[in-house]
C-alpha cells in the first residue's frame, strides 16, 4: 500500500473526527438526521485510521468509498449555501481520492 494513501487516510480520519469535535462543542444536537450523520461520520473516520493501522486491503477501499460518498453527499449543501472554497476543497478531495483508489 502506497504512503500516501496512508497519509491521506489518516489526515482525512483525523480532520473528520476534529471537525465533529469541533462543531459538538459549539452547537446542541436536537435532530435525529444530524445525531445519525454524526455517527456515520465518526464509523468513516475510525475506518480510515483503523485500515491504516492493519493495512487492510479490505478496510482501505471501503473507507475510502465511505468517504468518497461522505464527500459527495456534502457538496450539494455547501453548493446551495454557495461557499465557493468549501466546494473547492471537496471537489479537490474528490480528485484525490479518486486517483489513490486507482492505485489500490
Amino acid at each position: 500500500m502506497s504512503d500516501y494513501i496512508m497519509y491521506y487516510a489518516i489526515i482525512a480520519g483525523i480532520s473528520i473526527i476534529a471537525y465533529w469535535i469541533n462543531y459538538l462543542r459549539r452547537s446542541k444536537l436536537n435532530n435525529t438526521y444530524i445525531k445519525t450523520h454524526i455517527i456515520a461520520e465518526i464509523a468513516t473516520a475510525t475506518i480510515l485510521i483503523y485500515s491504516v493501522f492493519t493495512k487492510s486491503t479490505v478496510l482501505v477501499p471501503l473507507s475510502f468509498g465511505m468517504l468518497l460518498y461522505a464527500t459527495i453527499n456534502i457538496i450539494g449543501e455547501y453548493i446551495d449555501k454557495k461557499e465557493i472554497k468549501m466546494v473547492g476543497i471537496l471537489i479537490i478531495n474528490i480528485i484525490i481520492l479518486v486517483f489513490l483508489i486507482n492505485f489500490l
